[in-house]
């Protein structure tokens, strides 16, 4: 596959991720599938990404997510995405707070025969966490 078919695969599956369909989602992703995620621990398979998305489709009924860069390197595509949505089940352990929250995302996927085999998220956990209530809002300092 070229980088070009990496970045339409990429966004095919941003498409569905925003338009909340999982079976079109699970047609980019390969039986042997492999990922890792701070806030969702480590999915494997097309089981565990139907667990996953479900998890945060409950927990972000309004879930959007807007490609801010995608970047392409051999075998590998880096999406730097904005999340957003409201809160409204549980959520990494946090019940439903009906706040509206919005968080960065950097995710790593390695691609072979058209599909992605691995995955990284790196996401901003702490401002997400934050917006939430659970973790405290750092205090202003001045400079000086």
């Amino acid at each position: 596959m070229t980088e070009q078919d990496h970045v339409k695969l990429a966004k095919e599956a941003v498409a569905a991720i925003n338009a909340h369909d999982i079976d079109s989602y699970l047609k980019h992703i390969d039986k042997t599938f492999a990922g890792e995620s701070e806030a969702l621990g480590t999915i494997h398979g097309h089981d565990g990404v139907r667990h996953m998305l479900t998890t945060m489709f409950q927990a972000f009924p309004d879930l959007h997510m807007e490609v801010e860069q995608l970047i392409t390197s051999g075998d590998h595509v880096i999406s730097r995405t904005l999340l957003s949505g409201t809160h409204k089940a549980t959520f990494a352990g946090v019940p439903a707070t009906n706040k509206k929250v919005s968080w960065h995302s950097c995710n790593v996927v390695e691609v072979k025969n058209g599909k992605a085999i691995r995955s990284r998220v790196y996401a901003d956990n702490v401002s997400l966490f934050r917006q939430l209530g659970v973790l405290p809002m750092p205090k202003a300092t001045t400079a000086g």
